[in-house]
C-alpha cells in the first residue's frame, strides 16, 4: 500500500506549513536542536536523561583534551547532529585502544580526528560549526534489545497538543550500520497507543513479516509503555514545543531515558503503523488537555482500537492477518481452509492434495503442463477469481499460501489473527536467534517445493510460437524471433533459500547437495533466457556435445534410410486412450488417468499428478502405439510410481541429473522391447548435429543442415525449434542443449548395462545411474515394486 495517496496521509510540506510553523516557536526550535542545552534543561524538570560526561566545544579543547579521563564505556556524539550521523558508541577498552559497539578497534588519534570533524560541522544540520560531547552508554533492555542489531534501540513518540498520537519502535540493523535512522535501512515497529504492543514491521517504506537475521516480532509488549507515554507528553509541555517527536531509550537499569527531542519529526512512523498522522493530528486539534495524564488518556481512547475501522475507512480495504480462513468455491459448495498470507510470494500457492480431494484436478480449470488451477475463493467476504500453483505444501493445516497477485484489495496486519490462532496463543512470541536444525525429511519437501517452482520449460516456450511458426513456413529464409513468458517466480529469494538449505556428509546429504546445485544452475539458465548469457547457462545445466559425438550421429544418419515410417497411423486419440487405460490397468495403476487434450506440442507425454496426456488431433501407427507404451508407462511411469514409495520425496520428482538417465534408458528399453535399432530414432540423433551446428549458426542454417539429411520438413522444423528455444533473436548463434541428453544418455545406458549394472536398480526412483550406489545407502530404500513385464 503506498500511504502518500490515501486521505489523511501527512506530507513533509502539510508538516512543516501546518504543524511546525504553526506550533513550534523558533526558541523552542532553537533549544530542540541543541542536545546537551535541551537535555540540561529537561533534566532540571525531571525528565530522565543520560549522564553527561564531558564536552569539547572548540579545537583548542579538543587539543588538550585528556582521554585518559574517560570511562571504558561511553558515546561520543555531535551535539547538532541528525540522522544518527556522527554517533560513536564505546563498548570497552583494551589497552589504549577503545571498542566500538561494532567491534572496531579505535585509538586515540582516530578519536581526535572525529571530533574535529564534529567541530567542522560534518555531522550537523546545515554543516555548521558543532561541539562534541560524551555521554552515558545505556544498555538496552533484554525485551527490545534482542530484536536490535548492535546499536541501541528506542522509540519515539509523536506529540501533538499533550497528546501522544502515534508511536514505532526503532530498531537498528546491519544495513543502518547498528543506528536507528530509518533512511540508512533501520527497522520501524509500529506501536499500539493504547497497550503499547507492536504491530507491523517496517523496513524501507514496505512493511515485512519478519525481521532479517532476528526473526519474527508479534504483539511485543513494550514495557515502562505508560511511563514512557507520560514522559513524552511531559517534554511537550515543559519545551512549549506544539508539535514534537520524542525519542525514548529503555536502559537495563535505569528504565525508560530520553535520548533526544526533535522539531522536525520525519513521517516514517505512518508506515509502520499503517495510519495517516495527520488524520490523526485533525482529530485532537482544539481539544482543551488540561493535563499530560490526561493526554495520555486520550491518546488511548482515541487510537487504541480504532486503527484498524480507521485504515479500512481511509483505504476502502480489509485488514487480514498472516493466517486466514479462505473459502474455496467448488461446484457443489464451498471449501473452508486455512491460508497463510505471504506478499513475498507473487501467485497463490494450493496444496495438490486439496486439489484431488475436492476433484479440482479432473476440472478443465486445472493445466497440468503449468500444474496451475483457475478458481474461486473468497477472504473476508471478498471474492476473487484468479490462477493459482498447485504444489504439495508441508504436511500441516495450511493448504494454501495467499500471494501478492491476489492481495491488491487488502492490508495485512500481523497482530490480526484467527479465533483458532487466539486458541492457541497463550505467550509473547520470542525472538528467534539460532537457526532451527531441519531434519532431513523437511530438507527434502524444502528441495523439491523450489524445484517445483521452476517450470523450465514453459519458461522457454515462445509465447509467439503460432505466429512465428507461420511466418518462417512462408519463408523459410526467416529467421523466427521469439518472445518468452515473464519468470513466474522471485530468482533471487530461490536462491537465497537454497543457500540456506544445510546438509550433512551422509549419502542423502550429498544426493541433496548435488540437486541443490542443480536447481541453482536450472535458475541461472531461466534468468539468461533471451540474453547473451543463455547458451552458457545451457552448457552449464545440460552439458555440450564433442568432435566424437557429433561425428558419430552423422555417421548413423547417413546410415539411416528411410525417415518416415510406412506404417499407417490410423489408431486415433480415442482409440489410443483405450490401449494405455489398458496397460494402466495391467499394471495396477488405477491413480493413473488418460486424458485427451487441445493444443499441445507432442503427441503423447506423461504429465504429473498422475496424467498420460494425448494430442486431441494425433494419429499413431501400432508400432508407434507400442513404442510410446514402453517409452511413456514402462519406463517413465513406473520409475516416478517407485520413487513415490522411497522416503524422501525428491525420488519422485528427480534426483540431480536423473533426466539424462530417464530419458536414455526409454530409449533403450524401446530399442530392446519394439525391436528398434537407435538409427530409427533419427530425431534424436540429429539433435546433436543441430545442437553443433546451432553454436554457431543461425534458425534457418540449423533447420538446413537437418533438412539435408533427408530428414521431412516438419520434423526438420521441430529438431530447429528445440535446439534454439531460450533465444530470442534465432538469426544469432547460440544453443538450447538439452536435447543431447536423449542420445548421450542412451550411450551411457548401453555402457552402463556392459559393464554389469542391473536395469533394475534404475526402477529405484529418479535417479542418475551414477547415484545408484549411493541411493543404495540410504535408510527406509525400498526395492522398485513396479517394474516392466520383461523385468
Amino acid at each position: 500500500m503506498k500511504l502518500q495517496s490515501l486521505k489523511g496521509i501527512l506530507g513533509i510540506n502539510a508538516r512543516n506549513l501546518l504543524y511546525i510553523k504553526a506550533y513550534n516557536p523558533k526558541k523552542a526550535i532553537k533549544l530542540a536542536d541543541n542536545k546537551v542545552k535541551s537535555k540540561k534543561f529537561l533534566s532540571t524538570r525531571g525528565i530522565p536523561v543520560p549522564k553527561l560526561i564531558n564536552t569539547i566545544p572548540t579545537h583548542e579543547e579538543a587539543e588538550k583534551f585528556n582521554f585518559d579521563s574517560l570511562p571504558n564505556a561511553f558515546v561520543l556524539k555531535p551535539n547538532y547532529g541528525f540522522g544518527g550521523e556522527g554517533i560513536i558508541p564505546i563498548v570497552n577498552k583494551r589497552g589504549k585502544d577503545w571498542i566500538t559497539s561494532s567491534g572496531r578497534r579505535i585509538n586515540k588519534e582516530e578519536l581526535y580526528n572525529h571530533i574535529i570533524d564534529i567541530l567542522d560541522g560534518r555531522f550537523s544540520v546545515s554543516n555548521v560549526s558543532d561541539m562534541a560531547f560524551f555521554e552515558q552508554l545505556l544498555i538496552p533492555d533484554d525485551t527490545i534489545g534482542s530484536y536490535a542489531y548492535e546499536g541501541l534501540p528506542d522509540i519515539r513518540i509523536i506529540v501533538y497538543n499533550l497528546v501522544p498520537v502515534m508511536a514505532m519502535l526503532r530498531l537498528p540493523t546491519r544495513e543502518s550500520n547498528g543506528k536507528g535512522n530509518l533512511h540508512q535501512g533501520a527497522i520501524g515497529v509500529g506501536i499500539d497507543i493504547a497497550t503499547g504492543k507492536t504491530t507491523h514491521i517496517a523496513k524501507n517504506n514496505k512493511i515485512i513479516d519478519e525481521i532479517p537475521e532476528v526473526g519474527k516480532l508479534e504483539n511485543l509488549q513494550i514495557p515502562y509503555w505508560d511511563e514512557i507515554l507520560e514522559i513524552a507528553s511531559n517534554i511537550q509541555l515543559v519545551t512549549n514545543l506544539g508539535y514534537l517527536a520524542v525519542d525514548i531509550a529503555i536502559d537495563k537499569t535505569s528504565g525508560p531515558v530520553l535520548l533526544e527531542i526533535n522539531a522536525r519529526a520525519g513521517l516514517g512512523v505512518q508506515i509502520a503503523n499503517l495510519a495517516p498522522l495527520r488524520q490523526r493530528l485533525e482529530r485532537i486539534k482544539g481539544i482543551k488537555v488540561t493535563s499530560p495524564e490526561k493526554g495520555v488518556r486520550i491518546a488511548k481512547d482515541m487510537f487504541g482500537k480504532t486503527i484498524e475501522k480507521e485504515v479500512e475507512q481511509i483505504s476502502g480495504k480489509h485488514i487480514i492477518g498472516k493466517e486466514e480462513i479462505v473459502e474455496i468455491i467448488l461446484k457443489k459448495g464451498i471449501k473452508k481452509v486455512k491460508a497463510i498470507v505471504d506478499p513475498a510470494q507473487e501467485r497463490t500457492i494450493i496444496d495438490l492434495e486439496l486439489v484431488k480431494k475436492t476433484k479440482l484436478i479432473d476440472s478443465e480449470d486445472f493445466d497440468d503442463e503449468k500444474s496451475t488451477l483457475k478458481t474461486k475463493f473468497t477472504i473476508k467476504g471478498k471474492r476473487i477469481q484468479t490462477v493459482v500453483d498447485v504444489e504439495k505444501l508441508a504436511k500441516g493445516e495450511t493448504k494454501m499460501v495467499i500471494g501478492s497477485r491476489d492481495l491488491k484489495d487488502f492490508l495485512i496486519d500481523p497482530s490480526v489473527v484467527t479465533e483458532e490462532t487466539k486458541e492457541k496463543k497463550k505467550t509473547i512470541q520470542k525472538p528467534i536467534i539460532k537457526k532451527k536444525i531441519k531434519n532431513n525429511f523437511e530438507i527434502d519437501q524444502e528441495i523439491v517445493n523450489v524445484d517445483n517452482k521452476l517450470k523450465l520449460l514453459f519458461h522457454l516456450r515462445p509465447t509467439n510460437l503460432t505466429e512465428e511458426k507461420e511466418k518462417f513456413h512462408k519463408d523459410f529464409t526467416y529467421n523466427p524471433q521469439f518472445t518468452y513468458p515473464e519468470i513466474q517466480f522471485d530468482a533471487t529469494r530461490l536462491k537465497n533459500q537454497l543457500a540456506n538449505i544445510e546438509v550433512t556428509s551422509t549419502p542423502i546429504g550429498r544426493i541433496f547437495e548435488a540437486k541443490k546445485d542443480e536447481l541453482r544452475r536450472k535458475i541461472e539458465l531461466i534468468e539468461s533466457v533471451d540474453t547473451d548469457k543463455f547458451t552458457e547457462k545451457s552448457k552449464r545445466l545440460f552439458g555440450e556435445t564433442t568432435p566424437e559425438l557429433v561425428a558419430e550421429c552423422e555417421r548413423l544418419l547417413l546410415e539411416t534410410k528411410k525417415f518416415q515410417k510406412p506404417e499407417k497411423e490410423d489408431i486415433k486419440a480415442e482409440k489410443a486412450k483405450e490401449e494405455f487405460e489398458k496397460v494402466f490397468k495391467k499394471y495396477k495403476l488405477d491413480n493413473w488417468k488418460v486424458r485427451i487434450k487441445d493444443e499441445m506440442v507432442a503427441d503423447c507425454v506423461a504429465g504429473k499428478n498422475n496424467r498420460l496426456f494425448i494430442r486431441k488431433e494425433a494419429t499413431f501407427s501400432e508400432p508407434r502405439l507400442k513404442n510410446l507404451i514402453v517409452h511413456e508407462i514402462e519406463t517413465h511411469i513406473l520409475t516416478a510410481e517407485n520413487g513415490k514409495n522411497q522416503p524422501f520425496e525428491l525420488f519422485n520428482r528427480g534426483l540431480a541429473d536423473y533426466l539424462i538417465t530417464q530419458e536414455g534408458l526409454a530409449i533403450y528399453n524401446v530399442t530392446k522391447q519394439v525391436n528398434d535399432t537407435i538409427n530409427d530414432s533419427y530425431k534424436t540423433i540429429a539433435l546433436i548435429i543441430a545442437i553443433e551446428t546451432a553454436m554457431y549458426s543461425s534458425f534457418v542454417e540449423v533447420f538446413e543442415k537437418v533438412l539435408s539429411y533427408g530428414i521431412p520438413i516438419d520434423d526438420a522444423f521441430r529438431v530447429a525449434l528445440k535446439v534454439k528455444r531460450g533465444l530470442g533473436d534465432t538469426s544469432k548463434p547460440g544453443a538450447f542443449t538439452k536435447d543431447l541428453i536423449y542420445y548421450k544418455g542412451y550411450k551411457e545406458i548401453v555402457e552402463y548395462v556392459e559393464n554389469g549394472g542391473r536395469i533394475k536398480d534404475l526402477y529405484i526412483g529418479k535417479l542418475n545411474h551414477n547415484d545408484v550406489e549411493t541411493a543404495r545407502k540410504i535408510n527406509g530404500l525400498v526395492e522398485p515394486k513396479y517394474l516392466p513385464k520383461w523385468l
